[in-house]
This record gives C-alpha cells, sequence and structure tokens, in this order.
C-alpha cells in the first residue's frame, strides 16, 4: 500500500505540472522474497515467489484499449532498452533485453519463449550457505540445475499444472523429454554467456 500511495503521489505531481499526458511511469522491484514459501527465506532461489516480480508501465500515450495484464514474460534487462527506445534513443547493440513497447501496444504481440536465471553468489563461511543454482523459466516449464551437488540436483515444475511448485517432475520418465530440452537449453544459455 505504501508503493501504491508513493506512485499515486508521483501521478499526481505530474499532473499538477501539466506532464502527466507524455510521462511514462514504470514501477517494478528488483526481486520477491521467499516470506518462507517452500520452508526458505531470501531471494536466491528460482522459485516463483523470488523471481515473479511486478512490472507495471503506463504509458499515457497509449490508447485506453492497450492497458491491462499481459501474459509475456519480461525481464528487468529489458527496463533500460524500453526506456531507451521510448526516449528514441538507440539501444546499444551489446545491451542484453529487449524493448516491450511491441507488447505495450499490443497484448498479444509476441515476446520471448524463455530466459535464463542464474544465482553464483557463494555465501561467506559465516553465513548459512545459499546454493548456487541456474536454470531455464518458459511460460509452462522451469527447469532448476542446483550446481554445487555433484551431481547436480535437478527439479522440474510444470507450472500449468502446478503453480505452487509442489511436484518436482525431474525423475519422472513421462517427463525425460521436458528433461532434456530444457538442460540442453541452459546449457546452451550458459555457454552463450561466457
Amino acid at each position: 500500500s505504501r508503493a501504491d500511495h508513493a506512485i499515486g503521489q508521483v501521478r499526481e505531481a505530474l499532473k499538477q505540472q501539466g506532464l502527466d499526458r507524455n510521462t511514462v511511469v514504470i514501477h517494478l522491484s528488483d526481486n520477491g522474497s521467499m516470506e518462507g514459501a517452500h520452508g526458505l527465506a531470501g531471494k536466491w532461489i528460482m522459485y516463483e515467489e523470488s523471481i515473479h516480480v511486478p512490472l507495471i508501465v503506463h504509458d499515457p500515450r497509449l490508447p485506453d484499449s492497450t492497458r491491462g495484464r499481459r501474459s509475456q514474460m519480461a525481464l528487468n534487462i529489458d527496463v533500460a532498452p524500453t526506456i531507451l527506445a521510448m526516449a528514441g534513443v538507440p539501444v546499444p547493440a551489446a545491451m542484453q533485453g529487449a524493448d516491450l513497447q511491441p507488447i505495450l501496444r499490443n497484448p498479444a504481440a509476441a515476446a520471448r519463449e524463455d530466459w535464463y536465471y542464474e544465482h553464483v553468489y557463494t555465501t561467506p563461511p559465516s553465513r548459512r550457505p545459499i546454493p548456487r543454482c541456474e536454470g531455464v523459466r518458459t511460460a509452462r516449464w522451469k527447469y532448476t540445475r542446483y550446481t554445487d551437488a555433484r551431481p547436480p540436483l535437478e527439479q522440474l515444475f510444470d507450472l500449468e499444472a502446478d503453480p505452487c511448485e509442489e511436484k518436482d517432475l525431474a525423475q519422472d520418465p513421462a517427463h525425460a523429454g521436458t528433461l532434456a530440452r530444457l538442460r540442453a537449453r541452459c546449457d546452451a544459455y550458459r555457454e552463450s554467456l561466457k
């Protein structure tokens, strides 16, 4: 509610200054927090409570018909290219992320099909260890690999059937093909980002 109040104050200040019709307001969070979900605290693990955060873009230049929720996946690395493109500034080729304006203009616009997650921070010995992990998230599936275990521990969740990520399908032979496909995609992402 404090965030809602603060955004309301920003929008009111823009209105009072006559800037509300041509100023884009973006609200997002850098991460979620486990808050006890899955018996965990913090923000480091690839469960939805940690990685699924709000991104709200109010662009008053767009028609009312474009307003509403989107199902496409967006990442924090998309924010800078989107702001640059909105400002008419060329997006550097080396910059990661995508301009989200096509999604803002058209709720049915195509977007990324998947994305790579990694947590490689090494916890100091004086603190409780946080396992390093990486993975791939699609609209339906989530593959997570905990890299410190030998062999690495893998998880596979069908987010459509199990949105609370309670049934790990990594050992289920019926999902071996999906596991192999996402494992290979994770490896390809890791190699491409070296």
